[in-house]
């Protein structure tokens, strides 16, 4: 019968052995069943103290041990959950036997651990010899007066506030005269109204006199102070942690410091939605706000008795000594502490930092605005307007916010972004999709977002709720996915129709809700090694993969998205509306998509057949790879003397090799089936078509890297030559000519152009305007019939304008501009002049417009971009212009 505690005892091996002498007995003991359940005990006892850490006891280890296994929180635990509890410290005891010593401390096949673990360690049982559970009328019979009021306060505080206010209630109806005092008749009323069978835990009327007893006055027989009875069930004092947090809850009230709060005030302060049981869903804020009312005011009405006079001022001690009472039904300090910062928004406490940014740029009281005072007509205001200076009659639309808040979220990237909506999410603690103002202004300083009173009155104006609309809420609110819809902008539909075909070309169903792709495939479809600035060389593809899987796993995190582990439409729609979000330009996005993803899949030529597969992105964008070994290999350039020229078997011998020949072919004469978009008119002998190819290819590229300004600069150049006006340039000025452009061909690659488009000419010149026909080359039939496309978007009649094709040119949709290359002035100027040089008579027929776009096209040589240039540079938007 003595404490384990105290006294460990036996050894282990005594233990094991009474252990093994009771297992043998099993469930037949053979002889007295209640002290061979003493010393079963006595062996779990032995295990536990075993197990038990250094820092806590018995009682603390049983009891967090049995909590583990109460799913429902109750404070209760049946038998199947006491035998998982026990599992460890009950090894070879029949099950029969673990049974009787449940039976033995639970009532109705609940068990109060808290009650039992105290009772376990301190051996009540054991010393008493009994095996009746808690609460019968026998156990009574040896039930001190000590254990009757903490099994009676662990019975109220299982049952909530109101059951402790209910007994407080219950001695105030019996002293009308508010003398604090009643006699045992009332005293035994009020226990066994509130402590019974019918409720769970009855209390014997002889025990009902101890206590009575035990609060008797010497100086007042008969009676006792029920106030002194009452302050066995409140937590008097509160502990440190506690009371810290009610001190803090009742002075973010108490504004002026005077110790007294108006109730209204109080009920206007109270946040229901907050609490944790409103937020996972086991309350309503009504049932919350009701049980405050109905206990604080049974509370006030205790301690000020029947003929109180009526005042709706609470002091500090009344507040305090409410959350005595209710202290005793939270478990831990920190569930209590939570609870409390959340319903009196402890942690909304008012911050200048926080504050303050509401009244950013302010105007001063009494200070007129600056002017610029006797300007005249020809001078202009030269006053600085920014963010916070600016005219009185700006006005301030949800446009222009949101607008300012996207480009001010782009400069720092997608992480950045993606940090935004965390912190707008972690500001919604209680999960109900609604921010306060000061929700809102906390998660705009931690997203590093600066708005002015009139930017966030808008913002609360057009993303807010009406307060009436919801009892619980105080002030305006704003709703938080209505907000971030707002903020991130209306997808385009072009960008629309991008995301559902990448999401599709991953295998998955954008209409249907159920269709998910598994994140392997993601990270697989996604090509890192095609995105610009890893073409660039800026970033490093492996660095750019991981912003992605970061990026997109992070998010998902925070919404809460990606069921199953699987991506559904929905969350890949969600980050790239973040993502586009952060792009100006469309063409930067539509680049992105067609190169990350495998959009492009269906639309590229069906290759003929016995040609060679095309690379794949991966392949095409992979940066060149050398082995230690490879050495540069000079390029071979060919030398004039060993080009072979073709001879004309109809032309007669030229007797000058200057002066040669050739038969000029007539338009008649020319290859069937060509077109002024798709093919060039202009016919090379095969013998010689592929070197002089490849110094074309060569002269091309150089002038395609200075773009149409270097086209126009050579057409410009040859003009200025050509001084009989017959569309020729004899040697010396095109030397000259590639001399000052620097077009990057040998002496022998210039003479062997020279050469091949001086045939026929008797003057010995080189035509010039074949030399360019040949330069710009071809295109294929997908870009031709794109081309082709847009000039019936373009005509009016059968040519296009000059002016119109200026017009409808917008330069930061082209591909240069939206990846940074060129900014869009320089390149609207030289997509102007090259539109007027190469303009007949301010119009472009077919033939012209195709050779202005075969410029494009040499410049262009990715499908995505040149898609771009013939669609959405021009303002056309659409998936079907070139089968795109």
């Amino acid at each position: 019968g003595t404490s384990t505690r105290e006294e460990p005892g036996s050894t282990v091996f005594a233990a094991m052995a009474m252990l093994g002498t009771a297992s043998d007995a099993g469930s037949r003991m053979g002889g007295d069943p209640v002290s061979e359940l003493n010393q079963l005990e006595e062996v779990i006892i032995c295990k536990i103290q075993q197990r038990v850490p250094s820092r806590i006891s018995e009682e603390t280890y049983i009891i967090k041990t049995c909590k583990h296994h109460d799913l429902a929180e109750g404070g209760y635990i049946d038998f199947f959950q006491f035998k998982r509890a026990f599992a460890p410290f009950t090894q070879g005891i029949f099950d029969q036997d673990v049974r009787m010593i449940f039976d033995r401390y639970a009532i109705d096949g609940a068990l109060h651990y808290k009650q039992f673990a105290s009772e376990f360690i301190r051996g009540v049982r054991r010393e008493r010899g009994a095996s009746l559970p808690l609460g019968s009328e026998a156990e009574q019979a040896w039930e001190g007066p000590e254990d009757a009021l903490m099994r009676m306060k662990a019975f109220l505080a299982s049952k909530g506030p109101r059951a402790t206010f209910a007994l407080a209630t219950a001695f105030r109806e019996m002293d009308p005269d508010n003398s604090r005092v009643v006699g045992g008749e009332e005293f035994g009323a009020v226990i066994d109204g509130l402590f019974s069978s019918e409720t769970g835990c009855p209390v014997s009327a002889d025990m009902v006199m101890q206590i009575f007893q035990l609060f008797q006055q010497p100086f007042a027989p008969g009676q006792i102070p029920y106030d002194e009875f009452l302050q066995a069930f409140k937590d008097d004092p509160l502990p440190n942690d506690r009371c810290q947090v009610v001190r803090a809850a009742f002075r973010r009230m108490d504004t002026d410091s005077e110790g007294l709060v108006d109730i209204n005030e109080m009920m206007s302060v109270l946040n229901a939605p907050r609490h944790p049981q409103v937020c996972d869903g086991s309350r309503e804020p009504d049932d919350v706000i009701e049980e405050f009312v109905e206990t604080f005011q049974d509370c006030i009405a205790y301690r000020r008795g029947q003929r109180c006079y009526p005042t709706s001022l609470v002091a500090w001690e009344e507040f305090e000594d409410y959350y005595k009472f209710v202290s005793c039904c939270y478990e831990s300090d920190a569930l209590f502490c939570a609870i409390l910062q959340r319903i009196w928004d402890l942690d909304k406490a008012p911050n200048s930092s926080i504050e303050g940014r509401a009244a950013l740029a302010r105007p001063a009281a009494g200070i007129p605005a600056k002017n610029r005072a006797g300007l005249h007509h020809w001078q202009s205001n030269t006053l600085h307007t920014n963010m916070t200076h600016n005219s009185v009659e700006q006005l301030v639309t949800i446009d222009s916010v949101m607008d300012r808040l996207r480009h001010s979220i782009a400069k720092r990237g997608l992480r950045a972004a993606v940090e935004v909506v965390k912190h707008f999410y972690a500001a919604d603690d209680d999960v109900d999709d609604l921010l306060d103002v000061y929700d809102f202004r906390r998660a705009c300083q931690a997203s590093g977002i600066v708005l002015r009173e009139k930017e966030e009155q808008v913002i609360f104006d057009v993303c807010g709720v009406d307060p009436s609309a919801d009892a619980h809420r105080r002030g305006r609110m704003v709703h938080l996915q209505r907000f971030l819809h707002m903020l991130h902008g209306p997808m385009p539909k072009q960008r629309l129709d991008l995301v559902v075909r990448a999401y599709r070309s991953l295998g998955g169903d954008p209409e249907n809700e159920d269709s998910t792709v598994s994140p392997a495939v993601l990270k697989e479809h996604f090509c890192a090694e095609a995105h610009p600035r890893v073409v660039k060389g800026e970033i490093d593809a492996g660095v750019l993969m991981g912003e992605f899987l970061d990026t997109f796993s992070f998010l998902a995190h925070i919404r809460g998205g990606c069921r199953n582990g699987e991506v559904a439409f929905s969350d890949f729609m969600a980050y790239y509306e973040i993502v586009s979000s952060l792009m100006d330009s469309d063409s930067l996005f539509d680049i992105l998509m067609h190169r990350l993803w495998p959009i492009d899949a269906q639309t590229l030529e069906a290759a003929e057949p016995g040609s060679p597969v095309s690379p794949s992105k991966r392949e095409r964008f992979a940066a060149p790879v050398f082995d230690a070994g490879d050495q540069a290999v000079p390029r071979r350039r060919p030398c004039a003397a060993a080009i072979e020229f073709p001879a004309n078997p109809d032309a007669p011998e030229p007797t000058h090799r200057r002066f040669a020949r050739a038969s000029v072919a007539t338009p008649e004469q020319a290859p069937a089936g060509h077109t002024a978009i798709t093919r060039s008119s202009i016919v090379l002998s095969e013998s010689f078509s592929s070197e002089l190819s490849a110094m074309l290819e060569r002269l091309r590229k150089s002038l395609s890297r200075r773009g149409l300004k270097g086209w126009r600069m050579l057409g410009e150049r040859f003009q200025q030559h050509d001084f009989k006006r017959n569309g020729g340039i004899m040697r010396g000025d095109w030397q000259r000519v590639h001399r000052t452009l620097g077009l990057g061909l040998s002496p022998e690659e210039q003479e062997a152009v020279f050469k091949s488009f001086a045939t026929g000419r008797r003057d010995g010149s080189m035509d010039y305007r074949a030399c360019l026909q040949a330069t710009r080359g071809s295109i294929s039939e997908r870009r031709g019939a794109q081309v082709s496309r847009l000039f019936d978007e373009l005509r009016e009649g059968e040519t296009v304008p000059a002016v119109a094709l200026k017009r409808r040119f917008d330069a930061k949709s082209t591909p240069v501009c939206a990846l940074g290359s060129r900014d869009p002035r320089s390149e609207r100027e030289d997509f102007d002049a090259a539109v007027d040089y190469f303009a007949t008579d301010g119009e472009f027929d077919a033939k012209a417009f195709a050779d202005l776009f075969t410029m494009l096209s040499a410049m262009y040589p990715e499908e995505d971009e040149f898609k771009l240039m013939t669609t959405t540079a021009f303002g056309i938007h659409g998936a079907s212009v070139g089968g795109c």
